[in-house]
């Protein structure tokens, strides 16, 4: 049974509602929405149930309130450590008694974590999948009474399962193990084929109810910019983009090269970056910085954010076209949650197109994980959000989520302002044109800065009149440019005879690496 909500902000008003008023009453709060009171209502009936709730609308009070009121274990799954120690620390602080389950205790921390446990000592336990996989299929946990299991962020088990959390796709065998007496999945964004895909792995066998609140963030404003720089996008984005800034990416790697683009221009500013790759100490102390802060600006891959609550944040920036439509739906809503307005760009080159090779198999020299056909599905569904400047954006983001959409708050293709090409992109081509098989790549670059230096373009001088025709980008922009039109096959360069190693258009020929610029 599939259970559809109105927009979150239609309020349960019955104060006589007992359970409104033990939300009152333990958590202060003076009134959950409509899906809210469903949610809790089914956990209290021990109703197996996928819930999508959008990001802010209090998805933790959901079994938070059950573990407070009833008592017994509440075991909930995460699918990060971050989110794990933030959680953690808001349940005690509501005044629960919360443990949690994770790599490195040591073997007498387990022992008596399990005795707290089997005493009734402890009101919700947090795990990691793999954590709980690795105890649950011992004797420590076979025997306990386990009232209630959530498992967060569950869009997770489609994302990650099938390509390096494979712990998610076992977690059915776990549950059927430990003898789960009500199950409930939740996700702030699942399209039919993810939520289909919940069903398969958590509740085989076993029917849940689907509980849907609209997830169409009206205070988003959405936009898409072709770009041959990130680098120089990024920078001229951060100049104007109302702060406190996200800038999302890939890479751990990109997450530092956009920080470090960045500090470059404003070396007034604190810019840090937010990884896995951090220690848990560094990753806290950029959270505690980032927080309060009005005027930061944070670089970030997708392990920022999960349960992170930061309500101001104004703007936010991907660099790279996210892996499917929930992770772009989850990250971009980390922003806004004070219902003011957000302006959300996704920027794209040839780079991003190219990644779709990859995820379907086209490159064994990439290193990056091996996804599966759905991974491809998906990033191929957001691709095609960059590329349509014909669809409004928000009706295509619902649309992946199953969802028809009623008005469009704000996007540049319904405002007229969807940008066709790249920023100089007209120019180059222009230049490659008129130039054709006469200037290496490096003697291009020094020809469009304007850099007089360069003895051939000293020399080229009298015979050029296009000298200095992106005098304001930088080298270093300039050269990723080329770089992009030479990988989209716009621009190439000869590999033999007398014109070897000259830039020309037409056909594409073998893909030159940076490193042989």
């Amino acid at each position: 049974m599939i259970i559809s909500f109105e927009p979150a902000s239609r309020r349960s008003s019955d104060s006589i509602d007992p359970i409104v008023e033990a939300a009152r009453r333990h958590f202060g709060i003076p009134y959950l929405y409509p899906i809210q009171r469903f949610v809790i209502s089914n956990i209290l009936e021990q109703k197996n149930q996928i819930v999508v709730l959008p990001t802010g609308a209090g998805k933790s009070l959901c079994y938070q309130l059950p573990a407070r009121i009833c008592g017994g274990l509440t075991v909930v799954l995460v699918p990060l450590l971050s989110l794990l120690a933030d959680q953690l620390e808001r349940c005690r602080e509501a005044g629960l008694r919360a443990e949690a389950l994770r790599g490195g205790q040591s073997p007498e921390y387990r022992r008596r974590l399990v005795h707290r446990l089997r005493s009734g000592a402890i009101d919700l336990l947090f795990a990691t999948p793999e954590s709980l996989e690795k105890i649950g299929r011992s004797a420590r946990l076979g025997d306990l009474d386990i009232d209630r299991l959530v498992v967060d962020e569950a869009h997770c088990i489609s994302e990650w399962g099938r390509s390096f959390r494979p712990a998610y796709l076992h977690l059915g065998e776990i549950i059927r193990h430990l003898k789960i007496r009500c199950l409930t999945a939740f996700t702030a964004t699942a399209s039919p084929r993810v939520a289909e895909t919940i069903q398969e792995v958590l509740f085989t066998g076993q029917s849940a109810t689907v509980l849907s609140a609209d997830p169409d963030r009206p205070n988003i404003r959405y936009g898409v910019i072709p770009t041959l720089s990130k680098a120089r996008t990024l920078r001229l984005l951060a100049e104007y983009a109302p702060r406190p800034l996200l800038v999302f990416t890939r890479t751990r790697s990109g997450a530092e090269r956009a920080a470090r683009i960045l500090r470059r221009r404003f070396p007034e500013l604190e810019i840090r970056f937010y990884h896995a790759g951090l220690t848990r100490e560094e990753r806290r102390g950029v959270e505690t910085w980032y927080k309060p802060n009005h005027d930061g600006i944070l670089t970030a891959t997708s392990a920022y954010g999960m349960g992170v609550d930061k309500p101001d944040i104004r703007s936010v920036i991907h660099l790279d076209i996210p892996y499917s439509p929930e992770s772009y739906l989850q990250e971009t809503g980390r922003a806004g949650r004070d219902g003011r307005a957000v302006d959300a760009r996704l920027l794209y080159s040839a780079e991003d197109l190219g990644f779709a090779e990859i995820l379907a198999g086209g490159s064994a020299r990439a290193s990056v994980r091996t996804f599966d056909p759905l991974a491809a599905e998906r990033y191929a569904q957001m691709l095609g959000y960059a590329l349509n400047t014909r669809r409004c954006r928000r009706e295509q983001l619902l649309a992946f989520q199953g969802r028809r959409m009623h008005s469009c708050s704000g996007c540049d293709i319904c405002a007229g302002t969807a940008r066709e090409r790249a920023e100089g992109e007209t120019r180059i081509l222009d230049f490659a044109s008129r130039n054709r098989r006469r200037f290496t790549m490096l003697q291009a670059v020094q020809l469009l800065k304007g850099a007089k230096s360069h003895e051939v373009v000293r020399a080229a001088l009298d015979s050029y009149d296009g000298f200095g025709m992106l005098a304001d980008w930088q080298e270093e922009e300039i050269r990723e440019a080329l770089e992009s039109l030479l990988r989209a096959g716009k621009i190439s360069v000869s590999q033999r005879g007398f014109w070897k190693d000259r830039l020309t258009t037409g056909p594409v020929f073998p893909k030159i690496e940076r490193s042989e610029i």
